[in-house]
């Protein structure tokens, strides 16, 4: 993790999953990004809200671990912040520890979402937003940087990716995701 550390900048990324606000610490490289293109690639709850396919939201970091691996290597790190039916939060980085990526999935509102933005912005972090990818989505700069980006589904489901990643590769990461979970 220390030479991570030293080749990536350290970026605060609040995330709202269900009324609950998570600090993630997320990357940004100066590296140049790979293309967009992907290879194919604990505790318990009552009930696990639905998921973006209409399927369930993921409840351990194992189910995103192919996905993400396509997306920054192949993961040679996994560390699980929270896992629990209805909302995963994950640190994912190659065997190399030159690409990362965070994800927080789970279950939100649209006022979480705005409330996210909001917190996001500050100390050299910009929010933008993206069109086309579910009922509102929005990237971040960090320093002029990707430093990732959130969306929320139609069924109220928040992905939120921070990586060293170009948003390119969020986007497909997340629609990836969203397409299975």
């Amino acid at each position: 993790m220390r030479s991570l550390r030293r080749a990536t900048r350290s970026v605060a990324l609040p995330v709202l999953l269900a009324g609950t606000v998570f600090l993630a610490a997320g990357c940004g490289s100066s590296s140049p990004s790979a293309s967009a293109s992907s290879p194919a690639g604990g505790g318990a709850a009552s009930t696990t809200p639905p998921a973006a396919s209409g399927g369930t939201l993921p409840s351990s970091c194992d189910q995103l671990k192919s996905t993400v691996g396509a997306y920054i290597g192949g993961v040679g790190t996994t560390r699980a912040l929270v896992q629990k039916a209805g909302h995963v939060s994950c640190e994912f980085f190659n065997a190399g520890l030159t690409k990362g990526a965070i994800l927080n999935i789970g279950a939100s509102t649209p006022g979480a979402l705005t409330l996210l933005e909001s917190k996001t912005r500050g100390q050299g972090r910009t929010t933008a937003p993206v069109s086309g990818l579910g009922v509102k989505a929005f990237s971040t700069t960090n320093h002029g940087k990707p430093a990732g980006m959130a969306v929320l589904t139609s069924g109220n489901a928040l992905f939120v990716v921070t990586a060293n990643l170009s948003f390119a590769q969020d986007e497909a990461m997340l629609k990836q995701l969203m397409s299975r979970f």
